[in-house]
């Protein structure tokens, strides 16, 4: 009997799961509080970690515009000039994929096809999806009438009380991020803004100060329609009126935006000043979890663990977690044998996600009480410090992790390979 699983939740995480259950072999019903058309938010980057697996599923980055990474400028935030320059051509080669950028939407609608699609191209049942259906409670031990439950339900989910056995709410760090999407063509008109970015290949360009732990990460992507449009994140610390605005679409003004790039150079401020419209949130922090499955229910994504962007591992990690579900009920049938495999996704998973929650938590460059979690979680080849985000020690770090090879390692330990 194929086994029957319920995902709560339908964004990256929980779409990721329900076509890695599907093609797992699982009859997968997806339950959506919201009645959304598309994904809400601006830009997201997946690197080769994740790409590799969605390549693996056949996922169509022609379909979600990609915009493929070549590189990355870091420059002065006071007077523009060059501190670093990496260069990503090379990553296809070295880890097996590319790293992508993504309207959010796109990325979103891609997946929401494969894990629907019943042309052939994916293996499997069709995912079933229901949308307006809000589930508000999981009795973990006794009350699961699912073979298997996955909790995806996202970084405001009320279910981890249900997994953990207590409230573990998301704590205010006092940081928010002004977010917005600005056409490419009305920086390429501007003549001071053209030379920053006319003739450049596509990738990061982060105006940062980190002596006062400021960084402008900005970044392309294309629409359904082929627009291309620059990605923009702000991080500030978050003002008195944006105090309650923890919803990812919050509206702001370019004023506000504007007085947090005001002390350095006028150009940030040129740039922002084009935006259409400024979104803000606040961004939060849950300790890493002491567990992340009970009975026949596991959580993952933003509803198991609060990623900053640091290096561009949320959206990430979610995929490397379907994945991993993936490769555990491969041509499992029954409930039986579930609770046996959560043991070891926790066993092989909780060390991974820790590591990179407390690497993500970490300013790059700065030894804090989040690096020294890392430093005691790992031990040695951990990379250097005062590796920024995205240069070559980061990136053998974090790329190379092979997560499916990691499951089945752990399932031969287990004595089931």
């Amino acid at each position: 009997m194929p086994l029957e699983v319920g995902i709560i939740g339908a964004g990256i995480g929980g779409l990721s799961a329900a076509i890695g259950l599907r093609r797992a072999g699982a009859h997968v019903e997806v339950f959506e509080r919201s009645n959304f058309a598309d994904e809400v938010g601006a830009a997201i980057t997946i690197t080769p970690n994740g790409s590799r697996i969605l390549d693996s599923w056949g996922f169509n980055n022609d379909d979600a515009h990609i915009v493929e990474a070549a590189g990355m400028r870091m420059v002065d935030a006071d007077d523009l000039q060059p501190m670093l320059t990496e260069e990503f051509r090379s990553l296809k080669d070295e880890f097996g994929s590319k790293m992508g950028f993504y309207h959010r939407a796109e990325l979103h609608r891609v997946l929401r096809e494969m894990a629907q699609s019943n042309d052939g191209s994916q293996p499997g049942k069709p995912v079933k999806l229901k949308l307006g259906e809000a589930v508000v409670h999981v009795d973990c031990d006794n009350g699961v009438t699912k073979d298997l439950v996955v909790i995806a339900d996202g970084i405001r989910s009320n279910l981890i009380k249900d997994v953990t056995g207590k409230k573990q709410p998301a704590k205010d760090l006092g940081w928010s991020a002004y977010r917005c999407l600005i056409p490419m063509d009305s920086v390429l008109e501007d003549k001071d803004l053209r030379g920053l970015f006319d003739g450049e290949a596509p990738g990061y360009w982060v105006p940062c100060n980190p002596s006062d732990a400021f960084y402008m990460v900005t970044y392309p992507c294309r629409t359904r329609r082929g627009k291309l449009l620059m990605n923009v994140a702000l991080r500030h610390t978050t003002k008195s009126h944006n105090e309650k605005k923890e919803d990812w679409n919050s509206p702001a003004t370019v004023e506000d935006a504007l007085d947090v790039v005001s002390p350095y150079h006028p150009l940030l401020g040129q740039l922002l000043q084009k935006a259409e419209e400024i979104k803000v949130h606040k961004l939060l922090r849950r300790d890493p979890l002491d567990r992340y499955s009970r009975g026949r229910a596991v959580m993952l994504g933003d509803a198991a663990h609060t990623i900053p962007p640091t290096h561009a591992q949320g959206a990430v990690l979610a995929i490397e977690e379907a994945a991993a579900l993936e490769t555990l009920f491969r041509g499992v049938g029954g409930k039986d044998l579930v609770p046996g495999r959560l043991k070891v996704y926790g066993n092989v998973m909780k060390k991974h996600i820790h590591i990179v929650q407390h690497l993500s938590d970490t300013i790059p460059g700065m030894y804090d009480e989040y690096r020294q979690k890392a430093e005691e979680l790992w031990g040695d080849g951990l990379y250097p410090c005062e590796a920024y985000g995205f240069s070559a020690p980061v990136r053998q770090f974090l790329y190379s992790y092979d997560v499916r090879a990691e499951i089945e390692e752990g399932m031969r330990k287990a004595g089931m390979l």
